[in-house]
């Protein structure tokens, strides 16, 4: 039963292969001090494609943490398993807040084309490249992966350093400027660390529902630079993978899955 289980998880995980992006998306990411929004857990492809929303898993979240200019709140415990939406956001001082998820290990095995068609779709050719070498470009791909996803809001007109704090998450997508000092027709740029050290010369996509999708390559300081050509939703976010070496449960590769998400008016703020 345990082998009949575990095969159905695998096919249902890889016929959802093309709906993998997780997100943070509440209903405004512009409040007044104490309106509230609710944030909600998005999986889905392009943000707009197999749209789903995932309730919040208390045994499979390791970190839920809301920062803001005064403090750190840890949301983990005071949120009931299986809420969905995963949070209700309000508070009573202007500022930016950010809100920091880290998911646990999932597992998955997909099969060998299809695992390669994954990795080139994400910008992963350098995955291609390592299981060639290593003669495994025909066995399937058997992978862990965990998500490390973060959400810019702003409340009131007060902008503040928020924006740049890093929440500690293994894969870390940070702005170096304040995406709420910028308006449509800027440029924004990101720094992406992996374990605090830049991560340099891999794959980055941001992504708008009006837009459609920005590629980007980090450079040697970890960073991309996107242009904020239209308003809306945007999505940064990358995926990282390694060869598993360590605690591996018959798995031959560990993926780290980055999301930001945040906000842009048409007008300047």
């Amino acid at each position: 039963m345990k082998r009949i289980l575990a095969f159905i998880f695998a096919v249902l995980l890889s016929a959802n292969l093309l709906a993998h992006e997780y997100w943070f998306e509440p209903e405004t990411f512009f409040l007044a001090p104490q309106q509230s929004t609710p944030v909600r857990l998005y999986v889905g492809d392009g943000l707009v494609k197999d749209l789903k929303e995932r309730p919040y898993q208390l045994a499979g979240t390791p970190m839920f943490k809301l920062f803001s200019a005064s403090e750190t709140r840890d949301l983990k415990a005071s949120l009931p398993d299986g809420a969905m939406p995963v949070h209700r956001f309000s508070a009573d001082r202007a500022g930016n807040y950010l809100l920091a998820m880290e998911k646990d290990w999932s597992y998955i095995k997909i099969e060998p084309q299809k695992f390669e068609d994954y990795l080139r779709n994400d910008g992963m050719e350098y995955i291609i490249a390592e299981r060639a070498q290593r003669g495994e470009s025909g066995q399937e791909g058997r992978e862990r992966y965990s998500r490390f996803i973060k959400s810019l809001l702003q409340v009131g007109n007060r902008h503040d350093e928020t924006y740049q704090k890093t929440a500690g998450l293994r894969l870390e997508i940070t702005p170096l400027e304040n995406p709420y000092a910028k308006q449509v027709g800027d440029l924004l740029t990101f720094q992406v660390t992996f374990e605090g050290k830049p991560l340099i010369g891999k794959t980055v996509f941001a992504d708008n529902r009006n837009s459609g999708t920005q590629k980007m390559t980090t450079d040697s300081n970890g960073t991309v630079t996107m242009k904020i050509d239209r308003s809306g939703l945007w999505l940064v976010r990358l995926v990282f993978m390694q060869r598993c070496e360590t605690y591996c449960n018959e798995t031959d590769w560990e993926s780290f899955w980055g999301a930001f998400s945040f906000g842009v008016k048409e007008e300047q703020y």
